[in-house]
């Protein structure tokens, strides 16, 4: 997953020409330059008119800057001070504005100090003023622009991640644990089946709306079930849950986003039937277990991930969808997480890249819903399974062959009695 940063480099040249042309507007209002004159009298009502008082305002300028004495260093100073203060306050966080502004302050004090006793063409005080209204001016630009960038940011995240997620990593990004660390998580790899074959068929527009739609469709799903969209790879979807934000419920979270995209992919195949799209068919592979997460890349691109085995048995489950066509494969580790669902088991293999063998099941539901139809079929199923290693050929063969023809799919139970066929001759 990749972390979306926002660069505030455009903003704080905004900030600062801002400040700037503040500063400019305050030193010639101190001048004199631009006057508004304001006088008040109370008649009373007394002047024929029937008026209690008169508000008059008038606007003018008490000092001409083409013929005035020249201003001497000590204001040349002072300006070029509060000038490199607008500039570069914008540029640094609270502490190191704030630390600027009094030094900026003590700078001026200083010079004033220094002077000689003529009186200045702009008191100390108002100088202080400048400063201070500078200063005030930074806070707000500050704060306003920090609600705005964390609403962007958020905003952002939240095509990653689910949007309370996303609301409290903002407001702390410590509580989503941005350092590498090992934990449990589970993993989802989504994959369409004969893309190739697909993308053939098809114009690349059509391609990119083909994806597009298998994107979303998958990752609606995915943020609807608190995981975290971790990267498209292709025609590949990997989805994490358990990090960024820690979860004790990464599993079954996982495995409900698994049965979800299967469940709705008919929406998505009816509306790829209006646009002239083919149907589409996923497999998908579901892993639980240890796993390092954080930030993995350089300084010109980091990449938040999970890395591990527990990734590269989810990979190569999802692979399995196709060899015993069934359309979700996940792990013996995901299975003893979630001790009230049923799973029906396919196969003990050694996956590509690890030593340990990996049992690999198919999920059938929660074993509340489950009807007897299937309770007896999976309790045969069992039976099976348990002949077949105990090496009672003829037993598994008589059972196999009857799932076949009354369970299904078919091809799984081919694959069984092909084996058998060979290790029995």
């Amino acid at each position: 997953m990749i972390i979306p940063y926002y660069n505030p480099g455009r903003r704080n040249v905004t900030f600062s020409l801002f400040l700037v042309l503040a500063l400019l507007l305050l030193v010639l209002t101190g001048l004199g330059v631009f006057r508004m004159y304001f006088s008040f009298d109370w008649t009373g009502g007394q002047d024929g008119s029937g008026q209690l008082f008169t508000l008059k305002v008038r606007g003018g300028n008490s000092y001409n800057l083409f013929e005035a004495d020249p201003f001497g260093a000590v204001f040349w100073s002072t300006q070029l001070i509060t000038l490199l203060l607008a500039i570069a306050l914008p540029w640094f966080r609270l502490i190191g504005g704030s630390i600027l502004a009094i030094l900026a302050a003590g700078a001026i004090f200083f010079l004033h100090l220094q002077q000689s006793p003529a009186v200045p063409t702009i008191p100390l005080e108002f100088e202080m003023l400048i400063v201070l209204v500078l200063y005030v001016l930074y806070v707000l630009l500050q704060y306003f622009a920090e609600i705005r960038d964390r609403k962007r940011f958020t905003s952002l995240l939240s095509q990653y991640v689910p949007p309370e997620l996303a609301s409290a990593y903002s407001r702390n990004p410590k509580s989503m644990g941005l350092d590498g660390e090992e934990r449990e998580i589970s993993v989802l790899f989504c994959d369409v089946v004969g893309f190739a074959a697909i993308s053939e068929q098809l114009e690349s527009k059509q391609v990119a709306q083909f994806l597009n739609g298998f994107f979303s469709h998958v990752s609606k799903i995915v943020v609807r079930h608190r995981g975290t969209i971790d990267k498209f790879m292709g025609d590949s979807v990997m989805a994490v849950w358990g990090a960024p934000a820690p979860s004790n419920t990464h599993a079954f979270d996982a495995l409900s986003a698994a049965m979800d995209v299967q469940a709705e992919l008919d929406e998505l195949n009816r509306q790829f039937e209006k646009t002239g799209l083919p149907m589409i068919k996923v497999g998908i592979g579901v892993s639980t277990g240890m796993a390092t997460v954080g930030p993995l890349g350089s300084e010109y691109r980091m990449d938040y991930t999970v890395v591990g085995d527990t990734v590269n048995v989810a990979q190569r489950l999802e692979e399995q969808t196709r060899k015993y066509q069934v359309p979700i494969v996940v792990s013996d580790k995901t299975v003893e997480a979630l001790p009230d669902m049923l799973f029906r088991e396919l196969d003990t293999v050694v996956v590509k890249g690890r030593r340990q063998p990996v049992t690999m099941l198919q999920p059938l539901g929660l074993q509340d819903a489950a009807d007897a139809e299937t309770r007896k079929n999976l309790t045969l199923h069992r039976q099976a399974m348990e002949a077949s290693k105990a090496g009672d050929w003829p037993k598994a063969t008589e059972m196999f062959t009857r799932l076949r023809e009354e369970w299904g799919p078919a091809e799984m139970y081919d694959l069984y009695l092909n084996g058998i066929r060979q290790a029995s001759t």
